[in-house]
């Protein structure tokens, strides 16, 4: 399972552009906003508030975030997880991972879960992607207005 979304070209094209004058400004940018982003989607945000499944925390406390070949951050949540360390990937390409046997699994799981996580709210399957799905321009948003705030543009141009 790769969830992915997809950007439409005007989108892509100023974040190509960005990215293209600042390639280093853009990759720190990028990690900045995976790594809000791999909040977002372990904790819920504004637009999503859909967590992964919880029983013990250890689906939670194996998230990492990659910008390419390099970890960026991993989850400090969940008492026994053991968020992946090392992966390869694209130079501009964040990947979020939950490094845990069963996530794939429970990503597409179907239901009857576990009563911590029916108490814990919107806690349940398909969080990667509907969070994918719902926050997608808010990550963009994060990477072009701290590339233009550390250029001194300030405002998302």
């Amino acid at each position: 399972m790769k969830p992915s979304f997809l950007i439409n070209s005007t989108e892509f094209k100023k974040l190509k552009k960005l990215q293209r004058r600042y390639p280093e400004i853009f990759r720190k940018a990028m990690e900045q906003a995976g790594i809000q982003f791999m909040n977002w989607a372990n904790n819920g945000s504004a637009k999503e508030a859909r967590k992964p499944p919880i029983r013990w925390g250890v689906l939670r406390g194996s998230a990492s975030v990659f910008v390419a070949d390099k970890l960026v951050a991993v989850t400090t949540e969940g008492n026994d997880g053991t968020p992946a360390l090392s992966y390869s990937g694209n130079p501009l390409v964040i990947t979020w991972a939950w490094n845990t046997k069963y996530a794939a699994k429970m990503h597409e799981h179907q239901g009857n879960w576990g009563s911590a996580t029916e108490r814990d709210g919107d806690a349940g399957n398909k969080w990667l992607e509907r969070h994918l799905d719902k926050d997608k321009d808010d990550l963009m948003k994060m990477i072009a207005e701290t590339v233009n705030k550390s250029v001194g543009k300030g405002g998302n141009r």
